[in-house]
């Protein structure tokens, strides 16, 4: 016994901790049933007709059990009830738009991976022979010589101009049950460079590859006007081309390659120096101007442009005679997934449903409504069952818009109904429009607007504060708010 009230009190206190306003609601609930029980009937008189010291602990003593009874099997239908209503919502979310880490990394090997593209790097510089002498400690030993290269870079800037341009379309890939950020690239890029130096020099010509495992099509490299792709090396996800290099020679390179990858395009210029006279042209073809993000680090844009169809928008970055750091680039918005409007939804059920409980709860008991214990674990079990079909149709009656149409509403509009059966009167009718309002109108509106889901349970819960208050002062006033049958106040279990 003692192990399960430590566990039914260590939920109840992570529930406190999660959702304080729920759980102030259904200790009430609790409350109320347990208070309303223990004082619904008085020990009935001794069959000898004398009164006794142990019929009365008897009777209070079974009117405890039986009201501590009424509580624990509240408590115990809450527990399961929940448990299935989040079962009904994780197998929905797991079979509907799971993003995990582990697809994506899939997806990366699969189609091609982040990729962050770095800048041409030059190196110039000239190689020279020296000889080294080294003398020993022993005099009587000969000196030793050895030779060997010593490289004298060139560190001015060789840089003229830079003009890339990359055409970026998105195309997204699905793994599992979500979708996954893709998309399709047509780089070209192209550098007019010169030698600083008066004098020959050797140039390494080093072009980083933007992700080491990516898939590089239509690959193309030529300097002034003549392919040397055969001529560069593949290394280290660089391609690489070594030549000699005359006094002031003008060099035009050039390369293009078509490749794909996933969630953001980078570019950066990685080496410190004077960026001269550079235009990067990012086209978005399918990309519209509202939908623009930049990955963390990157500079805005120097000119944003719509594209004639106004279906995407053309970005331009220009520097000159500048210095930085910052990338350069279009981070992809995420993708709408499948199921996505009714997964929101089921997101925000659970609040909604423990909300329905408590209210079913707390207001029959006031009300004083027959079997207040049953009916209200009967009506939480019919909307926990509402919401579970609400998953289970979603694929079946045109989404979540058939689903609610056809079988969400309809089914809490026959609940409803049968509430206002229970007693008459106006409380029980306005009971019944709090249960729509917060078992349809509420888990929409916070599901689809996540921004304001507070401010609409906080709304939910003054309404029903109001109703509860009012229900209950008409109890205390002797003047109710509905007309009981005569039976009605007997007991409310």
């Amino acid at each position: 016994m003692k192990p399960i009230l430590l566990k039914l009190l260590g939920r109840a206190s992570d529930l406190a901790d999660v959702e304080p306003l729920l759980a102030l609601f259904l200790g009430a609930a609790l409350l109320a049933v347990f208070l309303s029980a223990f004082r619904q009937s008085r020990s009935n008189p001794d069959p000898s007709g004398k009164s006794s010291l142990l019929w009365t602990l008897y009777g209070h003593f079974t009117r405890l059990s039986m009201a501590l009874m009424l509580v624990a099997l509240l408590v115990a239908a809450i527990s399961v009830l929940r448990l299935y209503l989040r079962q009904a919502v994780a197998n929905f979310q797991r079979t509907h738009g799971r993003v995990t880490q582990a697809n994506y990394n899939a997806v990366q090997t699969i189609w091609g991976a982040e990729q962050e593209q770095g800048e041409l790097k030059v190196e110039i510089y000239t190689d020279e022979e020296v000889t080294e002498r080294i003398e020993s400690e022993d005099l009587t030993k000969p000196a030793v010589l050895r030779k060997k290269i010593v490289r004298h870079p060139v560190t001015a800037n060789p840089f003229v101009t830079a003009r890339h341009e990359v055409v970026l379309k998105q195309n997204p890939r699905k793994k599992g049950s979500a979708y996954y950020i893709g998309y399709e690239t047509v780089c070209r890029f192209s550098w007019k460079l010169n030698n600083p130096a008066g004098t020959p020099q050797k140039c390494n010509l080093v072009f980083p590859l933007p992700a080491a495992g990516a898939m590089y099509d239509d690959l193309s490299a030529t300097l002034n006007g003549k392919d040397v792709l055969p001529q560069m090396q593949l290394k280290d996800a660089t391609l690489m081309l070594a030549r000699e290099l005359q006094p002031t020679e003008a060099l035009d390179f050039r390369i293009a390659f078509k490749s794909r990858g996933v969630s953001f395009w980078y570019f950066q210029v990685r080496e410190a120096r004077e960026i001269r006279d550079f235009l990067l042209t990012l086209t978005l073809p399918d990309l519209p101007k509202g939908k623009l993000n930049y990955p963390g680090g990157c500079m805005t844009p120097t000119d944003i442009q719509t594209t004639t169809n106004a279906q995407g928008s053309l970005l331009t970055f220009r520097l000159d005679h500048a210095i930085s750091n910052q990338g350069m680039g279009v981070a992809l918005p995420s993708l709408p997934q499948p199921g996505e409007i009714t997964n929101a939804v089921l997101g925000e059920t659970e609040r909604a449903w423990l909300f329905i409980f408590a209210m079913l709860a707390l207001t029959l008991t006031v009300a004083q409504v027959r079997h207040t214990v049953l009916l209200t674990i009967l009506f939480g079990a019919a909307t926990a069952f509402a919401y579970g079909l609400l998953g289970d149709f979603s694929d079946l009656l045109f989404g979540f818009v058939g689903t609610a149409v056809l079988v969400l509403i309809p089914f809490l509009l026959v609940l409803a109904k049968l509430l206002t059966r229970l007693t008459t009167g106006v409380a029980i009718k306005a009971l019944a429009l709090q249960f729509l309002i917060v078992g349809i109108l509420y888990p929409c509106a916070a599901g689809l607007d996540p921004g304001r889901q507070t401010l609409y349970l906080n709304l939910c819960a003054v309404g029903f504060l109001g109703f509860t208050s009012w229900v209950l002062a008409a109890r205390v006033l002797n003047r109710p708010a509905e007309e009981t049958s005569a039976d009605a106040a007997a007991q409310p279990v």
